[in-house]
């Protein structure tokens, strides 16, 4: 039975109801006009018996149709939700229930059932599981990372500070040194792992702004390459373009998880080089090595939250942040990230930072 409102507008509930006889493979007797529309067939189509049938979705036929013939042995109610096939092609999910009516002297007669359109619904509660999969399995990895990044520097801290509390005066001043810069880069490994953190969610709440100023990007990139050299070249600078309106602080944070990324995932010694030309009103910043690369298909995926790629060495396996701080830094100044080959072997890791708008 098809409802149609008396409002303006016409709207329709989404519902058919149908009679079906009483017989194995039963034709449809009675379709509502809401079941032809739904299916995009018409009454008599759905007559012929066992119609119904052709049209249900390979993933749920086998399960129906034992559902069916059960129904058809017990004469029990039939309520089952199933796909069904449209003429174009669509997928529609249904609630299907029905009862078996009988006449006065008690013989089956028909039976009388509705058929709900329930796609919209379906469709959004299957939306919601996965996205409630997603977030749970997005915690375990978060929990697995963060567990094991805590507890390294934690383990060096407390242990040195042990060391230097029982043979505080025992200590040789070498030894004591060696374990002063334990401590020392444990807690700095400590700090950046919760700034990253607390600054990836500050990001995703929207609650980061820009500040641009006209920035020296060759002295900025000069900068930040010191702090990762130590006593060796790596990596050498190129960059040469007039001061650009950005945010030196925000570049500075782009540059430095870069370095961070290839020294995670490449080789102690491979080449490295960080690059920056003009791009339009704002520039192209590239860090690139000549490490084993980045597989195709891994490249989206580097940039998302707690996400490693293949291979990550023992040494420096990360919390998996780093990129997607890089991306979210890179959109919040209008631009975007991503990864491609270097021409002679490795990645380049590539930032398009715009100018601000005219």
């Amino acid at each position: 039975m098809t409802t149609r409102s008396r409002l303006p507008g016409s709207w329709q509930v989404p519902a058919s109801s149908y009679l079906e006889g009483y017989a194995i493979g039963g034709s449809w007797l009675r379709v509502g006009p809401q079941g032809e529309r739904m299916s995009g067939f018409t009454a008599e189509e759905m007559a012929v018996p066992n119609f119904w049938k052709t049209r249900l979705h390979p993933a749920d036929r086998d399960r129906v149709l034992a559902d069916d013939e059960r129904c058809e042995r017990t004469l029990e109610p039939w309520r089952v939700s199933y796909r069904t096939v449209a003429r174009d092609g669509r997928t529609v999910w249904v609630r299907d229930e029905a009862v078996l009516v009988y006449d006065d002297t008690g013989e089956p007669l028909h039976w009388q059932g509705v058929y709900i359109n329930v796609t919209d619904r379906t469709l959004a509660q299957l939306e919601a599981t996965r996205r409630l999969q997603a977030l749970d399995e997005l915690k375990d990895t978060f929990l697995s990372a963060v567990s094991h990044e805590l507890r390294t520097p934690l383990t060096t801290v407390m242990g040195a500070c042990a060391t230097l509390e029982r043979a505080s005066g025992r200590l040789p001043e070498e030894t004591r040194a060696e374990l002063l810069r334990g401590v020392t880069a444990g807690a700095h490994r400590l700090d950046r792992l919760l700034t990253d953190l607390i600054d990836l969610e500050r990001l995703g709440w929207g609650a980061i702004t820009l500040e641009r100023q006209p920035v020296d990007l060759a002295l900025l990139l000069e900068r930040v390459a010191a702090r990762w050299r130590g006593e060796g070249p790596w990596p050498l600078v190129s960059a040469e373009l007039d001061p650009v309106l950005l945010d030196a602080d925000k570049v500075d944070r782009i540059a430095d998880e870069l370095l961070a990324n290839v020294a995670k995932h490449t080789p102690p010694g491979t080449p490295v080089w960080v690059r920056a030309r003009p791009r339009d009103s704002g520039v192209l910043l590239a860090v690139d090595d000549a490490g084993p690369g980045v597989p195709s298909e891994l490249r989206a995926q580097v940039f998302e939250r707690f996400r490693h790629g293949a291979g990550v060495p023992s040494y420096s396996p990360g919390l998996g942040i780093g990129l997607s701080l890089v991306l979210r830094l890179a959109e919040l100044h209008g631009g975007t990230a991503w990864v491609e080959d270097r021409p002679g072997g490795g990645s380049s890791f590539c930032v398009v930072l715009p100018g601000p708008p005219r």
